[in-house]
């Protein structure tokens, strides 16, 4: 069952979101190096989310990993996406998005929304327009943030987005998709 959560939206309109500051892209010289990095970071299993967003017939997403919780009071998270995509570009223009946390059984859906290839990623899987703004919100997902930014840091290759959640779907008895050391999994049940 789907129970929806909805504070009421006022039209969709097209913004701009400007960032806020900027982080400082200096290295320090005793960090580590990158292939460290990405040993420690592909040890770390995460939850898997497809970022969407849309305005009128344009609609553009990504498959993310970083994102995460910010507060409670306001109900805030943060989504690191990469600067030079489609998909920021168009979110910065809209002033919103949504968080899809997908359930076990879309690792399909993650791995088309990740790909490089020039495909209508929204071909895969059922969407419907949001409740805020209309944003793609995928059916059958763990859960859905929509989401309006509040505000961008730039920070060098990514924009860390601050957003207001606007409106959240939950879906009862899901289970979550996971990633770690470079492919997809699900939590084991405990008997």
């Amino acid at each position: 069952a789907l129970r929806r959560d909805a504070i009421a939206s006022p039209p969709p309109e097209t913004v701009f979101v400007s960032f806020s500051h900027v982080l400082a892209s200096g290295r320090p010289l005793d960090a580590i190096d990158l292939d460290g990095f990405r040993a420690g970071m592909r040890a770390w299993a995460s939850g898997v989310t497809v970022l969407t967003t849309g305005h009128g017939d344009r609609r553009a997403g990504l498959t993310a990993t970083a994102m995460c919780s910010l507060s409670a009071e306001p109900p805030r998270l943060i989504a690191c996406v990469n600067q030079r995509g489609p998909s920021f570009t168009l979110m910065r223009e809209t002033g919103h998005f949504v968080v899809n946390v997908l359930a076990q059984e879309q690792a399909n859906i993650a791995a088309c929304f990740a790909s490089s290839k020039d495909v209508d990623r929204f071909a895969i899987g059922v969407w419907r327009e949001g409740d805020y703004r209309g944003a793609p919100v995928l059916g059958a997902a763990l859960c859905c943030f929509e989401c309006a930014i509040a505000e961008i840091v730039d920070a060098v290759s990514h924009g860390l987005i601050i957003a207001d959640i606007k409106t959240v779907h939950v879906s009862d008895g899901a289970r979550p998709l996971l990633y770690a050391a470079g492919r997809f999994s699900n939590l084991e049940v405990e008997t």
